[in-house]
C-alpha cells in the first residue's frame, strides 16, 4: 500500500488490468463475436501497453522481490495471460475453475484428520453436496 498521493511501480499494472476487466464487463452479455471485437480493438492494446511496461520495469526491481517475481511470472505465462483476447467465448481468467475447486481445497485440510475409513466416510457424508455439483 503506497501513501496516500503516491502511486508504486505496480500501480500501473494494477489500472491497466482494471481497464481490461471493465471491458469484460461492458461486453458481458454481448455476443461471441461483439465480445471478440471488443477484445480486439480495445483489450489488445491495453495488453500491449501492459507488456510494453512489464518489459520496461523488469529490470528496475530486484529479480526476487514480490514485483520481480510477478513480472517475471507474467513474462513467462505472457502468450497463456492474452490467449483470451483470440476469441470471443473464453473467460478473462480462471476463477469459475478456481471457485469449483475451492471446496475440495479446503477440505483436504480437514481431511487430513480423517485418520480411519470410518472417519473419511463420516466427513463426506457432512460435506456439503451443493459444493461439489457445477452449474449448467
Amino acid at each position: 500500500m503506497q501513501p496516500k498521493g503516491k502511486r508504486g511501480r505496480a500501480d500501473e499494472a494494477v489500472s491497466l488490468i482494471g481497464k481490461l476487466y471493465r471491458i469484460e464487463r461492458e461486453h458481458k452479455e454481448a455476443s461471441i463475436e461483439v465480445r471478440h471485437l471488443a477484445r480486439q480493438s480495445a483489450s489488445v492494446p491495453v495488453l500491449d501497453e501492459l507488456h510494453a511496461w512489464m518489459l520496461k520495469t523488469a529490470p528496475l526491481v530486484m529479480p526476487k522481490s514480490a514485483l520481480g517475481t510477478a513480472l517475471a511470472y507474467m513474462g513467462h505465462l505472457w502468450p497463456q495471460l492474452t490467449r483470451y483476447t483470440q476469441r470471443g467465448d473464453l473467460p478473462i481468467d480462471n476463477n469459475r475453475c478456481e471457485n469449483a475447486i475451492r471446496p475440495f481445497v479446503i477440505g483436504r485440510k480437514a481431511w487430513l484428520f480423517s485418520d480411519t475409513p470410518a472417519g473419511a466416510r463420516a466427513s463426506a457424508v457432512i460435506y456439503p453436496r451443493k459444493s461439489i455439483r457445477t452449474k449448467t
